[in-house]
């Protein structure tokens, strides 16, 4: 019988890693929403040291203290107390050198890193992803000049009303005024090749956003404005 068996695994593997620092993260950004990932680190790193390692230590102290006590019938107690405290600093002392200290650089620690990178990796790859998803700041201001002109509201460039666009939006003041402007003013630079391109594009979404709306007078009155704007 391999005696390791008998001893409680140390979660390194990285899938348990994984788990446990999501679990712990998760939790403490819905406190702290300011909370880092690193901050997450040095949590599991405590825990490594003052709970599954002592966790580990302990019960391997007290298998240990079963069975001699078994074998020796329990009339060992006494001496068994005696020699506790000692035995067990000398045990700590060596499993310290040759298990827990290595495991943790060369397992616990490359496991760790590599999944908080990872974590960290598809944390920006889903913010790139939700940007490329998103709608350009022209393609908002259009579908916002179709809503308001059927709704009988003037599109407006004034202060207070980029203002309030880019709070609804979460987008910058400066890139809606332009977009604003390109729209009720046709400025734009028409000398370039990619603007022109970039523009039919951001009319082809708005309208495409209004089909599936089913919204045909908005189509029509983009198509418009877009005749208006290229010619």
């Amino acid at each position: 019988m391999n005696f390791r068996k008998l001893l409680p695994d140390l979660p390194f593997p990285q899938p348990v890693i994984s788990k446990a620092f999501k679990e712990q993260h998760e939790r403490y950004l819905e406190h702290f929403p300011e909370w880092s990932l690193l901050a997450t680190r040095r949590k599991l790193i405590v825990s490594y040291w003052l709970k599954i390692l002592v966790n580990h230590f302990v019960f391997f102290i007290l298998s240990g203290c079963l069975i001699v006590l078994l074998f020796t019938k329990w009339q060992s107690v006494p001496q068994l107390m005696l020699s506790l405290l000692p035995a067990a600093l000398l045990t700590f002392i060596v499993l310290y050198l040759t298990m827990y200290w290595p495991l943790y650089h060369l397992d616990f620690l490359p496991h760790l890193d590599s999944y908080m990178e990872s974590f960290n990796n598809k944390k920006l790859e889903g913010i790139q992803k939700c940007k490329k998803d998103q709608y350009s700041v022209l393609t908002l201001m259009l579908i916002q000049y179709v809503y308001q002109q059927m709704m009988g509201f003037e599109f407006q460039i004034k202060t207070e009303n980029i203002q309030l666009l880019a709070r609804q939006y979460g987008v910058s003041e400066k890139s809606i005024g332009t977009s604003m402007l390109l729209i009720l003013r046709c400025e734009w630079d028409r000398k370039s090749v990619r603007k022109r391109t970039e523009i039919i594009n951001d009319f082809e979404v708005a309208k495409n956003y209004l089909r599936e709306l089913s919204f045909k007078k908005g189509v029509l009155l983009l198509y418009q404005l877009e005749q208006k704007i290229l010619k």
